[in-house]
């Protein structure tokens, strides 16, 4: 049963990580592309890559140096050497300890710098543990979700996050802005989470700075409890702390925000299902879209977006014209049918556009994650089903989305993909539909 748990914990993670990636390539410019796997992967300490490497192993070692981006999947991932641009990872251990030209982003259960870690940019990351070690260096802001963090580095600009234990003992040169929920509760750890091959520090729940804790400007945070500061902490500005809702009332708003997340994740699944049932090839083609030009179809969903909007103004425009005109020539039963056709026109846009944001969308997404993860996991045994990568997709989703930060980051991402695909179906239909009109035999696409 441990081994069995152990086994979910590592797939969970990597889920996680699998879907968090989804939504933050997309966003960077496109470059060569050098990809790799393996039960073990390893950049040497003289081996220079001058494109992108995408990476999918039980172990990622990094001595050299990547000239692009580092996206990285796996159990044990340890960056020692140089990444010029951005670091996106996600394993069950990730430690960064050499040099990130740009920002990182980072998930898993254990996280760490360690002292030769330099992150030029800012650091996102969500997980179990989060510690920086002395002399690490973190050039813009912080931004965590998870259980615990153990802060001893400099993170040059602001501190944002969610954990249940904070301990700052390093240099935050702007403000720090956290919810620390101390005695009264927090997020649960990974109570059956396997041994991580990279030390866990102990952090007390609550706030706490050392003190060889420095912070440049204001100290604010939300708790159950009074931090604990050092009378030699250094804070630049003023400290103002909010008090967390009783227990109960905590309890009752967080079984709401899980009874939000199941109905969202029922609700999606059911229409998901409908969908591969009703159209099995239209959401695997989307999805393929999706997966095979994920720049474009990020791209297209921008366009998709924009078209949505400029639609729904063009339809405003024609209807106050032709019912001005109508009303001048006091055509009074015209006047009426004008305006009922506009707001029925816009009800139907606006329909068409929540159904393809708030559901198709993200089923797409959620399948091509899905699908991914399935048949990594699967590999040599057979592939898995529709519904399969469905319910797996949505469940990387909806926990993904859950997290505060991160979570908006992968909403936004995956419905703009999903989007895309959408807009890009819409327009090739547009374009055959005056040259090519569909046979009755026909199916489709």
């Amino acid at each position: 049963m441990e081994k069995l748990r152990s086994s979910g914990i590592r797939r969970l993670l990597v889920l996680a990580g699998l879907s968090l990636l989804v939504g933050l390539v997309a966003a960077y410019p496109a470059r060569a592309m050098d990809t790799r796997s393996g039960d073990r992967v390893v950049i040497g300490p003289d081996e220079v890559v001058d494109d992108d490497v995408y990476v999918a192993a039980n172990e990622v070692v990094v001595d050299g140096t990547i000239n692009g981006d580092l996206i990285a999947v796996g159990n044990r991932i340890e960056v020692n050497g140089q990444v010029e641009q951005d670091v996106m990872a996600a394993g069950q251990s990730v430690q960064i300890g050499g040099t990130v030209g740009h920002a990182a982003r980072i998930a898993g259960q254990t996280l760490l710098l360690n002292r030769d870690a330099q992150i030029a940019g800012d650091l996102v990351a969500a997980g179990f543990s989060l510690q920086n070690e002395p002399d690490s260096t973190v050039g813009g802001s912080l931004a965590y979700a998870g259980a615990q963090a153990l802060l001893e580095g400099t993170v040059g600009e602001d501190l944002k996050g969610f954990m249940n234990g904070l301990e700052l003992s390093g240099d935050v040169g702007g403000n720090v802005d956290v919810q620390v929920d101390g005695e009264g509760g927090g997020p649960p750890s990974f109570a059956f989470a396997p041994a991580s091959q990279v030390a866990t520090p102990t952090v007390a729940p609550g706030l706490t700075l050392t003190d060889n804790a420095q912070v440049g400007g204001d100290l604010d945070y939300e708790s159950s409890s009074e931090a604990q500061i050092s009378p030699d902490a250094q804070i630049g500005g003023e400290v103002a702390r909010t008090e967390r809702p009783s227990q109960e009332e905590t309890a009752g708003a967080e079984s709401n925000i899980g009874l939000n997340i199941l109905r969202n994740f029922v609700t999606l699944v059911v229409v998901g299902l409908l969908l591969v049932w009703v159209m099995p090839n239209w959401v695997r083609r989307r999805a393929y879209t999706v997966m095979d030009r994920p720049l474009a179809s990020l791209g297209w969903g921008v366009l998709g977006y924009l078209a949505f909007v400029a639609l729904a103004i063009v339809i405003l425009l024609v209807t106050i014209l032709l019912a001005a005109i109508f009303g001048v020539l006091s055509l009074g039963s015209l006047l009426l049918l004008i305006i009922g056709l506009g707001l029925l026109a816009e009800l139907g846009l606006g329909l068409a556009f929540w159904i393809s944001t708030g559901y198709l969308a993200q089923i797409i997404v959620s399948f091509v994650v899905g699908t991914i993860v399935v048949e990594a996991v699967q590999a040599g045994r057979g592939r898995g089903g529709r519904v399969l990568a469905l319910v797996v997709g949505l469940i990387v989703y909806v926990l993904l989305r859950a997290i505060p930060i991160l979570g908006l980051i992968v909403s936004l991402a995956v419905v703009l993909l999903g989007l895309g695909a959408i807009s890009n179906w819409i327009w090739r239909r547009l374009r055959r539909a005056p040259t090519q009109p569909p046979s009755p035999t026909t199916s489709s696409s």
